[in-house]
């Protein structure tokens, strides 16, 4: 978190913007996972100021992730294979091609730091919540891209 905003990033594959993070090693706590992933993919050092939620899947996934909520302690940006780009996001400001799964984790994450409590949430990943998210990528190319290219297609 800063200033409001929530940090995502930019996956290749499949192509999407998401929070950092990752899976557990063998007996690693979910909050060291957290802190190592965020480093690894964006080059930021976080510390972890408190659980956002605990989100479990309904459908086509059936396994659980923890949010944290982290504020940036150090570190620099570098690029990453898993993480292309990074920006800050408000509730206003979600990517076009942001991970169904993600807008409701952002916007806990943002109310949990104006003082909210943890959630628990069920979140649905159906065929239609995928179907649904792979038509983002016909209407808008790497959220910003088309807008680019009409800016700067007579120069090339």
């Amino acid at each position: 978190m800063q200033d409001g905003k929530v940090l995502v990033q930019f996956r290749p594959w499949p192509p999407g913007w998401e929070l950092p993070g990752g899976h557990c090693e063998d007996a690693e706590d979910p909050a060291a996972t957290a802190v190592r992933e965020c480093e690894e993919e964006t080059g930021y050092t976080v510390a972890i100021r408190g659980i956002v939620g605990v989100y479990l899947w309904q459908g086509l996934r059936s396994v659980g992730d923890v949010v944290y909520l982290a504020e940036i302690t150090g570190g620099e940006r570098h690029w990453n294979l898993e993480a292309w780009m990074v920006r800050y996001v408000g509730p206003t400001q979600l990517p076009r091609t942001l991970f169904p799964w993600c807008r409701d984790r952002i916007l806990d994450a943002l109310a949990r730091a104006d003082g909210a409590p943890p959630v628990q949430r069920v979140q649905p990943m159906t065929l239609y919540h995928v179907a649904n998210f792979a038509t983002q990528w016909l209407r808008e190319p790497v959220d910003g891209a088309r807008h680019w290219w009409r800016k700067h297609k007579r120069r090339y």
